[in-house]
């Protein structure tokens, strides 16, 4: 017998077959092919590389914490406005699934369009097993927090936070005019004299339709908050027209800081989680994510990434 056939044979003697061990993707090597592809002398072939590597390198680290293989994994992070587009790049991460096992979202955006935080909520509850989770490791604000009420569990850290459901128009808040003109009012009652004054100005600055638009763009992201909420109403502390109304119209301040004590009061502990091993693993793909959003920086790109584990990340240069 040859000696590379006795080789063969022993290998495969009692159907014990060696396999060659899974090849481990170093970060630098990744970090590497981020420099070649986004620098100046980048092409097709190497962001393809990069992006195809990337999606083997953070496989690996997700699966090194056992609890991830619990979950089907799904990733917002988008500190931009959150589209309509990323309702579609959710919806083909969801639509592969396993629909055994519940669904787990690490989210961090600043807020967007509420009718797209809807869909992806909506779309998220749908191709679970009807349990559905939110990891927040930093924050998820105004829309991103109305995508939250569609969760079963929001797991929180010490740095987590959501913010009120305030809609905003042309960066400023939707309730802020009728506020101004609520304000207005007082000011009239307390010193009629400045009622001709103070009338003439909403002439020339305000149209009566305006008044009725921004509260009913409040009283939209209302309904949205309320009808997520009740895809779960079995584990809400209250009502979730109260839940809804208090997110919506409680806070004065588009930046209000709703940490995990502040949620547990609106929300209730069944909801909010604090320093879980969801919310462990959450900020570990948040840390992650944050590392190669440094290195894009330097290639003068920002960086994103929404989808599954098996999505690509995306680079969009920097506008001069």
């Amino acid at each position: 017998m040859a000696k590379n056939e006795t080789t063969e044979h022993e290998s495969v003697e009692n159907n014990n077959v060696v396999e060659n061990p899974k090849k481990v993707i170093q970060k630098f090597d990744v970090v590497k092919l981020l420099f070649e592809a986004y620098g100046d002398d980048g092409n097709d072939a190497n962001i393809s590389e990069f992006q195809e590597k990337f999606r083997l390198l953070i496989n690996q680290e997700i699966e090194s914490l056992a609890i991830s293989k619990k979950y089907n994994i799904v990733i917002l992070y988008d500190d931009s406005t959150m589209l309509k587009s990323d309702a579609d790049k959710i919806y083909s991460a969801v639509t592969a699934f396993d629909k055994q096992n519940p669904v787990l979202m690490v989210l961090l955006s600043s807020g967007g369009v509420p009718g797209s935080a809807y869909l992806i909520g909506k779309l998220c509850r749908e191709y679970s097993n009807g349990q559905f989770l939110v990891v927040v490791p930093r924050h998820a604000k105004s829309a991103a927090t109305l995508l939250c009420c569609a969760a079963n569990e929001i797991h929180m850290g010490s740095l987590s936070e959501l913010g009120p459901i305030d809609p905003q128009i042309n960066g400023l808040p939707a309730l802020g005019l009728k506020n101004s003109i609520e304000h207005i009012a007082q000011l009239v009652s307390e010193n009629p004299k400045s009622f001709e004054m103070f009338a003439k100005y909403l002439n020339m600055s305000i149209e009566p339709v305006q008044i009725g638009y921004y509260e009913r763009v409040a009283e939209s992201a209302m309904q949205y908050a309320e009808n997520l909420l009740n895809t779960h109403s079995e584990n809400l502390p209250r009502n979730a027209e109260l839940i809804a109304n208090e997110l919506v119209y409680k806070y004065k301040d588009h930046g209000f800081v709703i940490d995990k004590t502040e949620a547990m009061k609106i929300l209730g502990t069944d909801i909010i989680k604090h320093n879980t091993a969801e919310y462990e693993l959450g900020n570990s793909i948040y840390e992650f994510l944050k590392y190669f959003k440094k290195i894009a920086n330097y290639t003068n790109h920002i960086f994103y990434f929404i989808g599954g584990l098996d999505s690509e990340p995306t680079l969009v240069k920097k506008r001069k």
